[in-house]
């Protein structure tokens, strides 16, 4: 399908804006350091928030962990603060996501901010793995609730080349981390008894990730068709994946329009999309998609 053909292409230029952003960088107020840097720091990256927040990323030594700061800049003492850090791996190569999200504040390899005078404001700071050859992304939300309102945010990345002492800084595009959704493209064609949707995201093509013919429902001009088989197609992972819906009748022929609706199971571990992590994709449609 031509569908299947463009996607080809797009991941291509996926992987190849990904290995592009890996030897170009791209993180605005960014420094690296040089080994007397930082207190003997052998490379940093300090990157500034929405509100002159600091994100702090300090490689000491060859192999050793990575060494995480925040600093929520103020004056007194008295402030409320919350903040909620998550660690996301990715794949260097690819740009996939590696796992899933660690809460730095809940899992306890960072404290709670406290206020030090010495640091200039609220300030956090711990010990994190730094994994050779896997990008790390950090990433808090941090918000004051008294004496007025006020939420800062940062995200900063972390790459340590294997057998380098790194890092390489990138934003990677990685899967997101919510459930497959439509990303808009679909096709249906001449000739044809089946559909094709698009979703943003590699997703599980095995029997649980297969839905059950039931799940979905087709008309074409609005009658319905029976629906014969399912299939999911992951192209050039992590980039895109197509569900492809066969139904029985008459061809397709140009001009007409064939509507796709899925109802999501309600029952746990009955098969449903989803991506490899097992987040799945809520009840959609119906979709209009025109025949040429």
């Amino acid at each position: 399908m031509i569908l299947k053909q463009r996607l080809g292409r797009y991941a291509l230029a996926a992987l190849v804006g990904i290995s592009l952003s890996v030897a170009s960088g791209g993180i605005a107020s960014a420094t690296t350091g040089s080994p007397d840097s930082g207190g003997g720091d052998i490379a940093r990256l300090r990157l500034s928030g929405t509100c002159g927040d600091q994100l702090d990323m300090r490689l000491r030594t060859v192999g050793g962990p990575l060494k995480i700061a925040i600093t929520i800049p103020s004056a007194d003492p008295t402030e409320q603060w919350t903040i909620t850090a998550t660690e996301q791996d990715y794949g260097v190569v690819t740009g996939g996501r590696v796992g899933n999200p660690v809460d730095l504040i809940g899992s306890g390899l960072l404290p709670p901010p406290a206020f030090n005078s010495v640091e200039g404001g609220f300030s956090t700071e711990g010990f994190v793995p730094n994994t050779s050859g896997v990008t790390h992304g950090f990433s808090y939300v941090a918000t004051r609730t008294s004496p007025t309102p006020i939420t800062c945010t940062n995200t900063g990345y972390w790459t340590t080349p294997s057998g380098a002492s790194g890092p390489t800084a990138q934003n990677p595009t990685g899967k997101p981390n919510t459930p497959p959704a439509l990303t808009g493209a679909t096709e249906a064609d001449t000739g044809a008894n089946d559909a094709a949707l698009q979703f943003d995201q590699e997703m599980l093509t095995t029997a649980q990730g297969t839905p059950d013919t039931s799940r979905f429902s087709i008309t074409v001009d609005g009658v319905a068709r029976t629906v014969t088989g399912v299939a999911i197609t992951d192209d050039s992972p992590p980039a895109h994946a197509i569900v492809d819906i066969t139904f029985d009748g008459a061809p397709l022929t140009s001009g007409q329009t064939v509507a796709v609706a899925y109802r999501q199971p309600l029952t746990g571990g009955a098969p449903a999309l989803q991506d490899m992590d097992s987040l799945q994709t809520a009840s959609f449609g119906p979709v209009s998609i025109p025949v040429f």
